[in-house]
């Protein structure tokens, strides 16, 4: 984890956890592209955002062609337990309709093409990984866990 943001973790440390969950569900997705405006619908919900601010970062988002990517990964722990994780990190669209991760400050993080607008403490990864599995991080009573 990078000592400068909590809940970062590096590129390297990211791609052995995503290849641990593509090699252990190589039937399962991968990733999921989830739009930026949705999620700031959600902290809009939760009241983290005013009315005005969400608007203004929906606005900002869909004019830079800002999404977001969950990877699926696995943690392997020392004594040999894993954990199913999450791995969240930004995204722009190119030229090309296509949305490339922005790693290290960069598009792919590789260096070549810098992200207007990138907030963060140089030598920040852009992977985030704040991630519970439920079980047993689970809401016992909600219809979305069978439970409601």
């Amino acid at each position: 984890m990078n000592p400068d943001r909590e809940n970062t973790i590096p590129v390297s440390e990211a791609e052995v956890w995503t290849a641990k969950w593509r090699e252990s569900c190589p039937e399962n997705c991968k990733a999921f592209l989830i739009p930026a405006v949705d999620l700031i619908e959600v902290l809009n919900e939760m009241g983290i955002l005013g009315d005005k601010a969400a608007a203004k970062a929906q606005k900002r988002a869909s004019k830079r062609k800002l999404d977001v990517r969950a990877y699926m990964a696995i943690e392997t722990f020392e004594n040999g337990a894993t954990e199913e994780k999450i791995l969240l990190v930004g995204t722009q669209q190119d030229s090309e309709g296509v949305y490339r991760d922005i790693l290290n400050g960069s598009i792919d993080g590789k260096g070549e093409t810098e992200v207007k607008g990138l907030k963060g403490p140089e030598g920040n990864s852009g992977v985030y990984d704040f991630t519970s599995p439920c079980p047993p991080y689970c809401d016992d009573e909600s219809p979305l866990n069978g439970n409601g």
